[in-house]
């Protein structure tokens, strides 16, 4: 404890920029301790403007001395916590998690990132970095680990981040806190204002950029041009939100609910999809070929099975029986052995092609 404040001093004076240190509490305490150790981190790091992709110095600053002083007194210490990060870049922010949790697991789709990432962490030995594809592979992965905390970064369209949370409540049950960055992108607040007014989320605080409701100016960009520019706005940088009562279950949206699966007739002859259906929330199948129709799910227990309803394809009741992953599945009429037709997630036919992409 001596050696961590004769640094913080020693830091103190040789570099004006620490001075963020002396607001800190006292380093004889845990949050001191801990809230000193994310700062030296929180240096080293880039700016968000100059890094946009980044998180700034204030939304590290913010998740720091959230967790580090506990949310409430009966919080648990935060290196006692285990945390997952979906979403690393370049690691400037997986390094401040590592110095205030026990344990991280850092995942992203990007290899390269990765790599970059695992030399910025290189001092701390508490990071684990793996290489996953979120929306395709199994979060089953995590199942032996008793995650507490998922920072949310990963693709900021509304599915994603949807679809990252809904995973990791259902996959991880001592989850207890999610933190969410980019709160001022649309895809990324429409999906956390959901989960909040359906109490799957609840006592979320803002934080980063615009915490108090103040304007402030960060780049975007146009994914279909690729052209970057500036934009105004109030809403925070990110959000830390606690597990909420409608989390257990009824509340949560179908993991395959707004998903596009593509449709192939069997037996299959060619790779050609015969078309694409959409099962929305509230019931409503919505499909390119077929017209609409309607979905249920089999209440018998034991039975991952929806009852479809789809006259343009069929008159008779259909059922849909899914893979583990509910990423596949096969429909057939009703009471029948064998398949008449296979589904597959969209995402899942576009990999082969990213992955083939990413060799030349």
């Amino acid at each position: 404890m001596r050696q961590l404040q004769t640094i913080l001093v020693l830091m103190t004076l040789v570099n004006p920029s620490f001075r963020a240190l002396e607001q800190l509490p006292s380093a004889t305490t845990f949050a001191g301790l801990c809230r000193a150790a994310a700062e030296v981190e929180i240096q080293k790091a880039p700016e968000k403007a100059e890094m946009f992709v980044t998180t700034s110095h204030l939304y590290k600053r913010h998740l720091a001395k959230y967790f580090c002083e506990g949310s409430a007194s009966s919080s648990p210490r935060a290196d006692s916590l285990i945390a997952l990060e979906l979403g690393v870049y370049h690691g400037h922010t997986t390094a401040v998690l590592a110095a205030i949790f026990k344990k991280i697991i850092s995942v992203d789709i990007e290899k390269e990132y990765l790599e970059i990432a695992a030399k910025h962490c290189d001092g701390h030995a508490n990071v684990v970095f793996l290489h996953m594809d979120l929306m395709a592979d199994d979060w089953g992965l995590f199942a032996s680990n008793r995650v507490n905390v998922a920072i949310i970064d990963a693709n900021h369209h509304y599915e994603h981040v949807r679809a990252d949370a809904q995973n990791a409540l259902r996959h991880l049950p001592q989850l207890q806190y999610l933190v969410f960055d980019d709160y001022n992108e649309d895809g990324v607040a429409l999906a956390v204002d959901e989960l909040e007014h359906a109490d799957v989320l609840v006592e979320c605080e803002a934080i980063g950029h615009g915490w108090n409701g103040s304007l402030w100016e960060f780049w975007d960009w146009d994914p279909a041009s690729g052209q970057q520019f500036r934009r105004w706005t109030n809403r925070s940088e990110g959000k830390i939100c606690k597990r909420g009562p409608g989390a257990e279950g009824t509340h949560l949206r179908p993991s395959f609910a707004d998903r596009r699966f593509f449709l192939y007739r069997q037996p299959l002859t060619h790779l050609c999809q015969a078309g694409v259906v959409r099962f929305l929330p509230n019931g409503t199948l919505l499909t390119s070929a077929w017209d609409s129709g309607r979905w249920t799910v089999d209440s018998r227990p034991g039975r991952d099975v929806l009852m479809v309803h789809l006259p343009g394809m069929l008159m008779e009741p259909m059922e849909l029986f899914f893979n583990f992953g509910r990423t596949a599945f096969y429909l057939s009429r009703r009471g029948s052995l064998e398949a008449d037709w296979f589904g597959i997630g969209d995402h899942l036919v576009h990999r082969p092609f990213q992955f083939a992409s990413n060799l030349f």
